[in-house]
């Protein structure tokens, strides 16, 4: 097991939860050992329900971790680059896979929702598609025909 310290969630860093809720799966062992070595934290000693709950939410938060990650490695993000990011969040990022346990689909698909409502009225997409125009990177290939 490596020898890692605990890490501590930081409102401001998206990814800070999933860090948090990785490094605890990662030192369960320890963290375990230490908890049961005093009377008083005992009843803190995570159970394998708590262990499955908190691999469930791992597996559904990595994904946009490292997205955001890959993400914020751009030297000039920009607005424009949502639609593609929506893209990719609704049809791969974000779908179901083999192996997800339910609790895992009910986050993704919570982070879906609140997103995809998040984004949804008009005149957000029509700023979001104006911008999306004149980057050539996207052109039209993001934006929503009439009537579709």
């Amino acid at each position: 097991m490596p020898p890692h310290q605990l890490i501590t969630e930081t409102p401001t860093r998206w990814g800070s939860v999933q860090a948090v809720v990785e490094r605890v799966i990662e030192q369960e062992k320890a963290l375990s050992q230490v908890l049961r070595a005093d009377k008083t934290t005992r009843h803190l000693v995570p159970s394998w329900q708590d262990m499955e709950v908190l691999e469930s939410v791992n597996k559904a938060l990595t994904p946009l971790k490292e997205f955001t990650d890959a993400l914020s490695r751009e030297l000039r993000p920009s607005v424009s680059s949502l639609k593609l990011v929506l893209h990719l969040f609704n049809n791969q990022i974000l779908q179901h896979q083999d192996g997800d346990t339910e609790l895992t689909t009910s986050i993704k698909e919570g982070i879906l929702k609140y997103l995809n409502e998040k984004y949804d009225d008009q005149t957000t997409q029509d700023l979001l598609d104006i911008v999306s125009l004149v980057d050539p990177r996207f052109k039209t290939t993001y934006i929503k025909e009439e009537g579709g």
